[in-house]
């Protein structure tokens, strides 16, 4: 048996226990295999726009690993490789994840994902109107929320993070700002499957966390590099040009 089956077959009988950490790994070890598959699946429904963008497609490998964990106890060793054994899952998964929009974003509309012009805090912390993209930041020290408390630890840590928040307000509604700043926080924290995580949160499948993500986040790209309000941002590697 070499490395790679070596590998697959702790991976699963781990996940079988039911034991996330070789989720992890089984992700870790096999992503690039299942990204084939993925993207394959993804093209044959017709959906190219979504098989050529990374991010989409990572985050179906990821649905994908899940579909095959909760699944891990029914496998057997020297059948076919899990990610053929349960192909068809998988796809009913990817599928569901794409095969239609369950969140539409209208700017010309009112609503949650509509450009916000609601009153913010200016520096001075005096309840104000925008009068630009480059309005002072909400004082987060006047919030008990736990999300702007974590906000605020990142501002402590870096300055920069309080900008990222101004132009994440700038951009979109409170609630895309508040997904995108827990799919952030997730994925740094390591999780795996963070549109999974902030999906609960917010009671939206993971196929919508990361549109909004997707969409937030090249709004917020758009204005870091048209303003020059924001230049420290074009330091992150979120922005790099």
């Amino acid at each position: 048996m070499d490395t790679d089956d070596d590998d697959l077959c702790t991976c699963m009988q781990g996940m079988a226990a039911g034991d996330a950490a070789f989720l992890f790994m089984f992700h870790e070890r096999f992503a690039t295999k299942l990204t084939w598959i993925v993207r394959d699946m993804v093209k044959s429904m017709g959906r190219l726009d979504i098989a050529t963008d990374p991010d989409e497609i990572d985050g179906l490998v990821i649905d994908a690993c899940e579909v095959i964990f909760e699944r891990a106890a029914g496998w057997r060793s020297g059948g076919a490789l899990p990610w053929n054994w349960a192909s068809r899952a998988i796809r009913s998964r990817v599928a569901a994840g794409i095969g239609h929009r369950l969140v539409e974003f209208d700017d010309q509309h009112d609503g949650d994902d509509t450009i916000s012009h609601a009153p913010i805090l200016e520096a001075g912390g005096v309840e104000g109107e925008a009068s630009s993209r480059a309005a002072g930041a909400a004082d987060l020290t006047l919030d008990t929320d736990p999300l702007v408390a974590e906000i605020a630890a990142l501002v402590r840590a870096d300055p920069r993070a309080g900008l990222l928040d101004r132009a994440m307000r700038a951009v979109g509604g409170e609630r895309n700002r508040r997904i995108c700043w827990q799919y952030g926080i997730q994925k740094a924290l390591g999780d795996p499957s963070p549109a999974v995580t902030v999906g609960h949160m917010f009671d939206l499948e993971p196929g919508n966390i990361r549109q909004i993500f997707r969409r937030h986040r090249a709004k917020v790209l758009e204005l870091v590099r048209s303003d020059d309000a924001f230049e420290q941002l074009r330091e992150i590697s979120w922005f790099a040009a």
